[in-house]
């Protein structure tokens, strides 16, 4: 019957199409391939092998950087996936395969795995900050999603933290995913370009330019925290992205919260640092839900 049949969960990446298998429980058969950023048609066949892969399914839920319109499923600015720009994927995919399908932004997919099946279920506002190859996010006020005038709300790797530094290498984005880490490590003198787990390898070793590092991306982060709780005041922020595996990250943000508490003169409430429940899956279980809401009236 149709409705025994599973979902299949997309997440486009920069670097890596994750997919998997959604049954309203849990994520099941997941793997990726490498993402085609620049051309259209190769993307194209990169997700079709994985749909024919995936046998009989009831439909496609789709995550994807970018501003998305959630009706027309058009990626109106692609981020890293320069080709998908313009494109509607519930046309190009639906006209191909014959599925319904849903498209819904990555960071804002995140949320709302947190809102339905994880650690926001019971709470009304919060941030969710996802700390991957640049800062996904998305904002929770009243236990939903808010997508903004401009498709742009929770596009957290905009911020930029002096108004005398402006420009890419400032930017939240930048200075706190993963290029940032590898970088605040070089230049407190460590190895170059190095990935999470090297880095926390190293931090657990006691590598003195990895912990110097560390903390300095994690006091960035920090500030960026204290001004979003201005603007939103939300009970929590959920910590979710690959780096987010590791508990130490979370313990050297939390770290972190408290020094920059101490030095900023004025705030209401101390941000609270919780992690997310799905992590590396949050975008797949996100972008299933969204596809629940929007076919199935969930």
């Amino acid at each position: 019957m149709a409705s025994e049949k599973k979902l299949l969960a997309l997440d486009l990446g920069g670097s890596a199409i994750k997919y998997g298998l959604w049954d309203g429980v849990e994520i099941s058969a997941t793997g990726k391939v490498p993402t085609p950023c620049e051309d259209l048609d190769c993307l194209l066949e990169a997700l079709a092998g994985i749909i024919e892969g995936a046998g009989e399914v009831r439909g496609i839920a789709m995550s994807a950087p970018g501003l998305i319109d959630v009706e027309t499923g058009t990626v109106l600015a692609g981020g890293a996936i320069r080709c998908s720009r313009g494109q509607s994927f519930k046309e190009l995919l639906g006209s191909r395969h014959g599925l319904p399908i849903s498209v819904f932004n990555d960071g804002k997919a995140a949320a709302l795995a947190e809102i339905g099946y994880g650690c926001l279920r019971e709470i009304s506002n919060a941030i969710v900050v996802v700390f991957g190859t640049a800062i996904g996010g998305g904002i929770v006020i009243n236990h939903d999603v808010v997508i903004g005038s401009h498709l742009a709300a929770g596009e957290l790797s905009g911020l930029c933290a002096n108004v005398n530094e402006i420009g890419w290498p400032y930017l939240f984005g930048f200075q706190c995913g993963m290029y940032g880490l590898a970088q605040a490590v070089e230049d407190a003198g460590g190895p170059a370009k190095l990935d999470g787990i090297s880095v926390f390898k190293l931090v657990r070793e006691g590598d003195e330019a990895a912990i110097t590092g560390l903390r300095n991306l994690c006091e960035k982060a920090a500030f960026h925290f204290f001004n979003l709780q201005s603007v939103t005041d939300p009970e929590v922020f959920a910590i979710g992205g690959g780096v987010s595996n590791d508990p130490l990250f979370l313990e050297y943000l939390r770290e972190a919260v408290d020094a920059v508490g101490e030095k900023f003169p004025y705030y209401f409430a101390k941000p609270k640092l919780i992690s997310c429940t799905f992590r590396s899956d949050a975008n797949l279980v996100g972008a299933a839900y969204h596809f629940e809401r929007e076919y199935e009236g969930k």
